[in-house]
């Protein structure tokens, strides 16, 4: 039979080569900026999987990637599915790693369980005891290079323990990660990989539309709000908040853990996309009206928006 691939990967990887454009880097000039859950956590786990299947391989050949220019705009990933190393119909899933350090309460998301109709039984029969909480969603879209697969008719599975108050911060740091739990994850990802690639056929990709974009950028906007998203709550009309940061815009605004937006400057909050639709289309220094649902009961408060760094 011919060979089919699976495809590991991680998120990104921000190593520089010590020089630049214009010359050599001076390292003296560089600030620290640790990213030890986003995204060395997922950079880890790639690694061990890699030496893992090293020492005993699958039945289809995986390869083991890294992504860099993330946050630009899925680059790296877009480039791979552009000039992969074999012919991209015959990747038979991708399985990506973001931000996988911080396991609390044993809850971990896999986003992708609806792009193949098998991957609902592979994820459940991996979770063996000590079990973890799965929250399993089923959008192959999203803020991570997983989509950039899904885009290509790809089934994918996207590993991630949300986010959390260090998210994009330099408090990001390798003593906060959980390395016991990312063992956890590593294991049982070990056992999804393995099931995917040993299967003696190719999955049954299931297709969907991606989310339509609105007007404005999600790149590089400074606009800033102050929201952790709890991105988990996938099913769940509007955008629920797993944190609120201190001193932020909607900490003034008195937001709290478990509020739901469904308004947001006067737009309609249905999920993260509509919500950074809305977010984007204002400006630091901008007063808007944010609706929110709080043990059921609707609320609306003003909050002032600021630029991101403040």
């Amino acid at each position: 039979m011919s060979r089919a691939f699976s495809t590991l990967a991680a998120c990104r990887c921000a190593a520089d080569s010590g020089s630049s454009a214009g010359g050599p880097v001076d390292w003296r000039s560089i600030a620290l900026r640790p990213g030890a859950d986003d995204n060395a956590s997922g950079t880890a786990a790639v690694m061990e999987l890699a030496r893992q299947f090293a020492a005993r391989p699958a039945k289809r050949s995986i390869i083991v990637a890294s992504f860099t220019g993330e946050e630009l705009g899925l680059l790296g990933s877009q480039w791979f599915v552009e000039h992969a190393p074999i012919p991209v119909d015959s990747i038979v899933a991708m399985v990506n790693f973001d931000m996988i350090g911080r396991l609390r309460n044993d809850k971990l998301i896999v986003y992708g369980v609806a792009t193949a109709k098998e991957l609902p039984s592979i994820i459940a029969e991996a979770n063996t005891e000590p079990k973890l909480v799965v929250s399993a969603v089923g959008d192959g879209f999203g803020p991570s290079d997983h989509s950039s697969f899904y885009t290509k008719g790809i089934p994918v599975l996207h590993f991630f323990t949300d986010l959390h108050d260090d998210y994009h911060k330099a408090t990001d740091d390798a003593p906060k990660i959980n390395a016991a739990g990312e063992a956890r994850i590593v294991a049982m990802a070990e056992r999804v990989v393995r099931d995917i690639a040993d299967r003696p056929s190719r999955m049954s990709v299931i297709r969907s539309a991606a989310p339509v974009a609105g007007a404005s950028s999600r790149e590089g906007s400074n606009t800033y709000f102050g929201s952790i998203p709890d991105m988990s709550a996938g099913d769940i009309p509007g955008l629920k908040l797993s944190g609120v940061r201190a001193g932020s815009p909607a900490g003034l605004g008195g937001l709290l853990a478990g509020d739901i937006i469904v308004s947001f400057g006067g737009r309609v909050v249905t999920d993260l996309y509509s919500y950074t639709d809305a977010l984007y289309a204002h400006k630091p220094g901008d007063h808007v009206d944010v609706t929110y649902l709080r043990g059921g009961q609707r609320h609306t408060t003003m909050v002032t928006l600021t630029k991101r760094g403040q």
